[in-house]
């Protein structure tokens, strides 16, 4: 009969009084054939106050590879206040040392302290021996079960959407898509959430609201002025850029230079918030300063500069990157190189 189930052997009894069925038996082929994984029930725990409950997963490998050689990042999120926090990476490597990296600076700043942590079986996040250490649980999803981490699942899917339409709406290559995803997650983090009684996650945390007072749109036209050492009496005054960001904890703008294509960073910036020069997009104002950004930002074969330096937190650096010839060239101008990972805190 096909391997029917318990009930449609019963419906058929009615119409066939003559088929009979043991309704005890234990069908082992309906098993091997017909089994399925079981559906999960929305969970109703939650944490009670800040750091009592963090859920991690990393994201990637991504093809393509950012201008940093990101290929993968982390996404730390607080289960009470709905704050993440999300690192870009290299490797998958750099997992452990992000995740005591923010437990630190947690400590530090919050004087609080975690614990318990939920991820997947990931190997990289293997760190049973530092979280006894610091008495943390770690609690595991089983394998081949994204469902019980779900939670940051959905946060995966919010980030790559705001992601993905920060860069259709700036055109700008997919190479900078790490750019346009910490962008995301400070937009994310300052926008009240239904989930929050209307209340943004860096409200909940802080216990204040956030200041957005020095938010620019991505990818759009800013100019940004010249130090007076660096131009003669009659020289440009400004330079044309495109916002791809700001650095936290400074008061600066991150963007890239369409004249000599340098990511730099400056304070003393002028927004054109209707205006993308890299768009393609019928309607949108178009300028001759436009250089095309060369073929570097999409080959995966590119030999990206050297980025080890970023989880130096020590360190402070008046350097810029030529992201079309990977060049590192000394300044003491305005211009700073970006940090990425650094660029994470709030």
């Amino acid at each position: 009969m096909g391997q029917p189930s318990i009930k449609c052997l019963y419906d058929l009894q009615n119409i066939y009084p003559y088929i009979k069925f043991d309704k005890f038996f234990t069908c082992y082929t309906c098993h091997e054939s017909k089994q399925k994984k079981y559906s999960f029930l929305v969970s109703k725990s939650h944490a009670n106050q800040p750091f009592e409950l963090f859920h991690i997963d990393i994201w990637g490998p991504y093809s393509t590879i950012s201008l940093h050689g990101h290929k993968f990042f982390v996404t730390i999120v607080d289960d009470y206040t709905r704050f993440c926090w999300i690192f870009p990476m290299g490797s998958k490597a750099e997992t452990r040392d992000i995740i005591k990296h923010l437990i630190s600076y947690i400590e530090r700043q919050f004087n609080r302290t975690l614990k318990i942590i939920q991820t997947n079986n990931g190997v990289k996040i293997n760190m049973e021996t530092y979280f006894l250490s610091k008495h943390i649980v770690h609690q595991k999803t089983y394998v081949e079960t994204p469902e019980q981490n779900m939670f940051v699942e959905r946060k995966h899917q919010h980030l790559l959407n705001v992601t993905r339409a920060l860069l259709f709406h700036s055109d700008l290559p997919l190479s900078f898509w790490n750019y346009a995803l910490l962008h995301v997650f400070y937009l994310i983090n300052c926008t009240p959430t239904p989930l929050l009684d209307n209340c943004s996650p860096y409200e909940k945390l802080h216990g204040k609201i956030c200041d957005i007072s020095m938010l620019g749109i991505f990818g759009c036209l800013c100019y940004a002025t010249t130090l007076s050492s660096h131009r003669k009496k009659l020289g440009s005054r400004a330079t044309p850029r495109v916002i791809i960001g700001f650095q936290p904890n400074t008061k600066g703008y991150m963007y890239l230079n369409l004249n000599t294509h340098k990511i730099e960073m400056s304070y003393h910036v002028t927004f054109h918030e209707n205006c993308f020069p890299s768009s393609k997009k019928l309607g949108t104002i178009k300028f001759d300063i436009w250089r095309p950004l060369p073929n570097i930002y999409e080959s995966n074969d590119t030999v990206y500069f050297d980025t080890s330096h970023v989880h130096n937190n020590n360190t402070h650096y008046d350097q810029t990157f030529d992201v079309t010839n990977n060049v590192e060239n000394n300044s003491d101008n305005e211009n700073t190189n970006i940090d990425v990972c650094k660029s994470t805190h709030v």
